[in-house]
């Protein structure tokens, strides 16, 4: 967990609490509005779960996503028999028990944290199950920034990172000399 997240959790907790008693109050109210209020609940407790239910390289990874998301970027996925192009990112949530969905294009990725391996590149990440029986590549339209990479510096160290490309890995060694130097 990083400084940030309990203040992150606790904000998120007492926004989810208003939101749940205002669900309830709209329970017999059918409308556009009503039905956003619900949305926004199952969102605000998609997003704590991404603090707290999922692998520090899974949340490095929808954290570039939701950026890309935010900033107009692109995705594209290779999965199996799926291949899919370039296209906007609609939506990123995480469930119970760490299955993480995607919402790209006319696709909804989606996988349990908990059954992968990851290998990280400049612009794109690969998963693969546990037995390597099974692959999911993303492709970015924009690389992993430094400071993404810098904050999750220490996802060197978990134990479902397989690989990390040799220019994130002399990011992550920059920032991991710096912090040594200041200890």
């Amino acid at each position: 967990m990083f400084d940030d997240d309990q203040i992150l959790l606790e904000s998120f907790e007492h926004i989810f609490q208003v939101l749940k008693q205002e669900t309830a109050r709209l329970k017999e109210v059918k409308s556009i509005h009503a039905e956003r209020v619900r949305f926004l609940e199952k969102e605000i407790r998609s997003h704590a779960r991404i603090l707290e239910d999922i692998s520090l390289p899974a949340r490095f990874i929808l954290e570039h996503i939701l950026e890309l998301k935010y900033k107009a970027g692109q995705m594209a996925v290779e999965a199996e028999n799926i291949t899919q192009g370039f296209s906007p990112i609609n939506d990123v949530w995480v469930e119970e028990f760490g299955v993480i969905k995607i919402a790209t294009g006319s696709l909804i990725l989606n996988w349990r944290d908990q059954l992968y391996n990851y290998l990280l590149y400049p612009d794109k990440v690969e998963f693969r199950t546990i037995d390597e029986k099974a692959t999911i590549k993303l492709f970015f339209s924009h690389v992993f920034t430094r400071q993404e990479i810098s904050k999750f510096a220490s996802l060197q160290n978990s134990p479902n990172v397989l690989y990390i490309h040799p220019s994130l890995q002399k990011i992550i060694n920059k920032v991991s000399n710096k912090s040594k130097e200041i200890k």
